[in-house]
């Protein structure tokens, strides 16, 4: 592993920002509700908990990513299998958030551009980002979250200024009880975007002080369940539940309708910067997990494997669906099925066959002790 290192505040930005990704523009969960605000922080619950089970693998094994502390824990030929599955996963994630930038792209402003031209640009920014090393991508981490801050809070004061947040789209409360907001919660929500926190696991070795791992992650999740339930609930507040579910880029409609005298209109650039600046960072923290377990199982410099998954992921970005409504039909497919087996399945296995085999070993010192003596 090479010798680098990232501080608590880079982490936060990384962090959010990822949290933000594409979950910030288009509609979050499988059933749009008016209330969609609650399943996001019922589903919050749940991503700080999953957070909480990865710091809680790392402060047994600091120094390794999720590849190394798996054969510690599993042996070296179970522990490596399951490490190795993990590789596909990450390309998959990453294609999967590359596909959604580029079709979200070419559906709201560039429909003129071929998409394989979209795709490989974003990924010739990436590549090159991840040659430099994680310090560098997590110096403009810090960089990109005060610009996202800031188009953030123009983009709001000037949605509100506009006039057209509607109260009555958010009425009434609680209309069908708890029990749909939980489901859109779980594993919906939990598991996009805080269940693929999972990425994170071949970032945590490199923090320079890992006792703020805990409170660092927990706060950057904190802030972006916090924003992410502001913003959909300005969204639906402005669009209505039925054209914020249909629409694939809410936050471009929602941006659309801002008009403020003759003057202040057609801010569409604010919603086309926010999600290539999120989800750059979501394609970047994907790749950079696929590479670093590549590289801890098959011991080679992370930089030899940044090109060819770079391009193995342009290339995967393609070929996993024929158009968009596929591509849509496949992630809420994926969300139920694969995300919560390697999310939350495997890194329970991780935990309690940790627990075990510590409970054991304290057992067989304690049994010994008494022998001798």
């Amino acid at each position: 592993m090479e010798k680098e290192s990232i501080s608590p505040g880079q982490l936060f930005a990384l962090i959010f920002l990822f949290e933000m990704g594409t979950a910030l523009v288009v509609p979050i969960g499988l059933k749009t509700s008016k209330d969609v605000w609650l399943s996001i922080f019922a589903a919050l619950f749940g991503g700080i908990l999953l957070f909480l089970l990865y710091d809680y693998l790392q402060r047994q094994y600091p120094k390794l990513p999720l590849s190394g502390y798996a054969r510690k824990i599993l042996g070296p030929y179970i522990g490596w299998l399951l490490s190795f599955i993990y590789i596909p996963f990450f390309i998959y994630g990453a294609s999967r958030d590359l596909r959604d930038a580029g079709e979200l792209l070419k559906r709201g402003i560039y429909d003129e551009t071929p998409l394989i031209v979209i795709l490989s640009l974003m990924i010739i920014v990436v590549i090159y980002a991840l040659y430099k090393g994680i310090e560098v991508l997590a110096r403009t981490a810090e960089i990109s979250l005060f610009f996202m801050f800031v188009l953030g809070v123009v983009g709001n004061l000037l949605i509100l200024f506009s006039g057209i947040i509607k109260v009555d789209n958010l009425l009434p409360f609680l209309e069908e009880g708890w029990r749909p907001i939980l489901k859109n919660a779980y594993p919906n929500i939990f598991m996009f975007p805080f269940g693929e926190m999972i990425c994170f696991t071949a970032i945590f070795p490199f923090l320079n002080k890992s006792q703020s791992r805990r409170k660092t992650g927990v706060g950057a999740l904190l802030l972006s369940g916090i924003v992410l339930s502001f913003i959909h609930t300005i969204k639906i507040s402005v669009l209505g539940t039925g054209v914020y579910g249909r629409s694939p880029l809410p936050l471009f409609d929602t941006v659309k309708r801002i008009q403020i005298g003759d003057f202040i209109e057609r801010l569409d650039s604010i919603a086309i910067l926010i999600l290539i600046l999120g989800d750059f960072y979501k394609i970047a923290i994907f790749c950079f997990a696929a590479v670093m377990v590549a590289a801890d199982l098959f011991k080679v410099q992370t930089k030899q494997l940044v090109y060819p998954f770079g391009i193995l992921v342009l290339f995967t970005s393609i070929m996993i669906a024929g158009n968009f409504p596929e591509h849509v039909q496949e992630g809420n497919l994926v969300l139920k099925s694969l995300f919560p087996l390697f999310s939350v399945g495997f890194p329970v296995l991780l935990g309690v066959v940790h627990m075990i085999r510590k409970k054991f070993d304290l057992f067989s010192s304690n049994v010994s002790v008494e022998n001798k003596e």
